[in-house]
């Protein structure tokens, strides 16, 4: 990266993670929240319906998150089982049904019939991907969860890793402890993958998991103990 390049996308992160981020993106319902559970709750069910119109996704969220509400939060929706009353017919939302809305719902409540957190998948010291894989057994044949394993960029669990794990910041949470920001990747999206391109930040020719590993060997050049930060940076920048 040239002097030039490295500034910009320090000049953009500097922008882009502030307060008024939170607004328009899909981080805003679980900041809805203080208590621990319902942030991760709503965090992971945000992140997996983040993709298409974002426009459309966030009036989906909206709904989703009142509908919780009524039933005491996202956690005790969640372990209440409120959502067995649910009707699984028809479209939530382009390829996702109320059905695999409730089988989401299904796999949440048994894994916190296990544990405390979501965030126990992931062991201390281990290698990221190993805790990714934990992750997406649990939700294995969930509709919008990458097969395990999966090749593919998970760009909406590696964001709400994101969520969890960075700290000090006006827009993540900072909530656990057992992966470090230094392990995280940037999340890619089309996006994103498109100005890293433009940026030299990547050469190769789609948006799966190595070019994630690859964008984020670029960006621990400028945050080596928080190379996810460059996700913000790479949002903020213009496709040159």
């Amino acid at each position: 990266m040239t002097p030039k390049t490295i500034q910009e996308l320090i000049n953009n992160a500097k922008r882009c993670e502030c307060a008024s981020f939170i607004d328009g993106d899909p981080v805003q319902f679980p900041h809805r929240y203080s208590s621990r559970q319902d942030i991760e709750v709503s965090a992971f069910i945000s992140a997996w319906m983040a993709y298409g119109s974002r426009k459309v996704f966030l009036g989906v969220l909206d709904r989703l998150h009142c509908m919780m509400d009524a039933a005491g939060g996202p956690y005790r929706f969640i372990v209440s089982e409120s959502w067995r009353y649910l009707s699984n017919e028809g479209c939530l939302y382009r390829f996702y049904k109320w059905a695999d809305f409730s089988v989401l719902c299904q796999r949440l409540a048994d894994v916190y019939s296990r544990m405390e957190s979501l965030e126990e998948l992931f062991v201390p010291g281990e290698p990221l991907e190993k805790g990714v894989l934990n992750l997406c057994r649990e939700f294995d044949g969930v509709n919008g969860i990458p097969v395990p394993g999966s090749a593919s960029a998970n760009k909406r669990l590696y964001m709400l890793l994101r969520w969890m794990v960075r700290k000090e910041s006006p827009v993540d949470f900072g909530i656990w402890s057992r992966v470090t920001p230094a392990q995280l990747l940037v999340p890619v999206d089309t996006h994103v993958y498109t100005v890293a391109k433009s940026l030299g930040l990547t050469a190769r020719s789609s948006a799966d998991l190595k070019t994630s590993i690859e964008i984020t060997g670029q960006m621990a050049e400028i945050w080596p103990d928080d190379p996810a930060r460059g996700d913000f940076a790479l949002y903020g920048s213009q496709v040159m």
